[in-house]
């Protein structure tokens, strides 16, 4: 069973779609199928926006139809990579949670979060994907983010499994394209 290791920005969008595409088969590469995923983990800094984008995701797993599959918040010590030493720090933890035939999301993140974790795949011999969300879509998704700031405990909430008190699922994307890179 093959696990996804995903790098995580300040927007929730990509990671739960690159999830739902894989274990329905639905995304672009050589060889397509459906693949097994049963654990998900979700590297990230510790920037106050990335920890609400982390609370969305997480509601969004546990509300939106992936309660059985177990989702891990890797949480770095970092708010951004500032240095060198910060990417490398990145790059370590990445590559730390990588297994030979998992797949790496490169979505989330800066350019340089998505660099050490596709350059830790690699090392590891996992598979890279990406998922792009159309720009209309991701607007969408980007103002009903603004509205659910004031509502941080409810998605709280949410992310403990009392999802009616909260329509998390109005973030996933239905128009994503998840692509398996190598």
């Amino acid at each position: 069973m093959a696990r996804l290791i995903a790098t995580l920005g300040t927007s929730p969008g990509g990671i739960f779609e690159s999830y739902k595409n894989l274990i329905e088969g639905n995304y672009q590469g050589d060889n397509v199928e459906k693949v097994k995923i049963d654990e998900v983990y979700i590297i990230r800094t510790s920037d106050k926006a990335v920890e609400f984008a982390w609370k969305l995701v997480k509601a969004i797993f546990t509300c939106c139809g992936a309660k059985d599959v177990r989702v891990y918040d890797i949480p770095l010590s970092i708010t951004d990579i500032n240095s060198r030493q910060d990417f490398l720090t990145f790059k370590r933890e990445v590559e730390s949670k990588i297994n030979n035939g998992d797949f790496v999301d490169i979505t989330g993140g800066r350019k340089s979060m998505s660099v050490a974790a596709a350059m830790s795949a690699r090392n590891r011999n996992a598979k890279i994907i990406t998922t792009v969300v159309p720009q209309a879509e991701y607007n969408r998704v980007q103002n009903l983010i603004k509205q659910l700031e004031p509502r941080e405990k409810e998605i709280e909430m949410a992310g403990e499994g009392k999802c009616q008190t909260i329509d998390i699922c109005q973030l996933v994307s239905k128009s994503a394209l998840t692509i398996l890179l190598s």
